[in-house]
């Protein structure tokens, strides 16, 4: 299936093809998949879970947000992930390679407590809210 590439250490964004497993997904990211954010199409970033943990970690920027090591974008899940929506030419007009980042700031966890489930899928609706924004 049609996914997209961004690789920040080549600087570039290339069309890619996946299957539906999920050894593929890892494989493209170079490690153990986390979702990242859902883009106005639909389409859904995934990226590198651990990429802050490797040595020399390279980062780019999608709509204002910045993210470590390789993104993959496929297309929306209806309820396997489809085939990417957006083109190689849409996604590179959107991400920016030359990112800086503080390190010691990025790896701060911020704790967040939830008195129920139903809180905990506001909070996630709110969050995917502002990032479709």
């Amino acid at each position: 299936m049609r996914a997209i590439l961004i690789d920040p250490v080549r600087r570039v964004v290339e069309p890619y093809t996946i299957d539906h497993r999920l050894a593929s997904l890892q494989a493209a990211v170079g490690g153990l998949i986390a979702w990242g954010t859902e883009l106005k199409t639909g389409d859904v970033l995934y990226i590198d879970d651990e990429a802050l943990l490797k040595p020399n970690p390279a980062f780019f920027a999608l709509n204002g947000r910045t993210f470590p090591g390789c993104g993959l974008i496929v297309g929306p899940e209806n309820p396997l992930i489809t085939d990417v929506i957006s083109t190689v030419e849409q996604v590179a007009n959107m991400i920016r390679f030359n990112v800086d980042i503080d390190l010691d700031r990025a790896l701060v966890v911020k704790s967040t407590t939830f008195d129920s489930a139903d809180e905990f899928l506001e909070y996630l609706s709110r969050q995917c809210k502002v990032d479709r924004e």
